[in-house]
């Protein structure tokens, strides 16, 4: 087995990223179509490096999940909490669509309510943010539909593509979570 299901919700689970993968994030780390959403967007990514992160990332501390659909045992997307404060509670949610066919369907809710739960239940923080470029607007409706609210604007803060573009920073603190999954 190559992916062990760590924490499931709806038709996905989270497994720890294996380390087998590091072709596959290479080959999406250097396509263009993805990474202008993302803020590593102008780094070229080797091989080799990304073996090297791959075997790494496990070692930080942070949570870097491979999200897997249930049914067909194939990895879509990454979701990792970064930066995490234990004393303020608090961390940073990043996502990755990797796999365009996947693009449209409810996967990413599924697993960012699989993340929040983790968060929240398991490890006792209070407050998840995220940052989404400004022009994302489909991922911004996205982590609206999940319950994030949008807190701030950073503005002319990410260079991409010739243009400056702005940062959104949105979150969820865990008893508005709590209330509005109960709707």
């Amino acid at each position: 087995m190559k992916y062990f299901p760590k924490i499931s919700r709806g038709k996905v689970y989270l497994s720890p990223i294996h380390t087998d993968d590091y072709e596959l994030f290479t080959k999406w780390m250097n396509d263009k179509r993805i990474t202008d959403w993302i803020t590593t967007w102008p780094r070229i990514i080797s091989i080799s490096s990304e073996k090297d992160w791959l075997e790494s990332v496990q070692k930080t501390g942070e949570y870097n999940l491979a999200i897997i659909r249930k049914d067909w045992d194939k990895l879509l997307w990454t979701v990792g909490l970064f930066h995490i404060d234990h004393i303020n509670q608090s961390a940073e949610l990043g996502i990755s669509i990797w796999d365009f066919d996947e693009h449209n369907k409810w996967y990413w809710a599924d697993a960012i309510n699989a993340m929040l739960s983790f968060s929240y239940n398991t490890l006792n923080l209070y407050n998840v943010f995220l940052q989404v470029k400004s022009f994302n607007k489909k991922a911004i409706k996205c982590y609206q539909k999940v319950w994030f609210e949008e807190i701030w604007t950073r503005h002319h803060c990410q260079y991409c593509n010739g243009e400056w573009h702005d940062l959104v920073i949105m979150e969820m603190l865990k008893p508005d979570w709590q209330e509005k999954k109960k709707l």
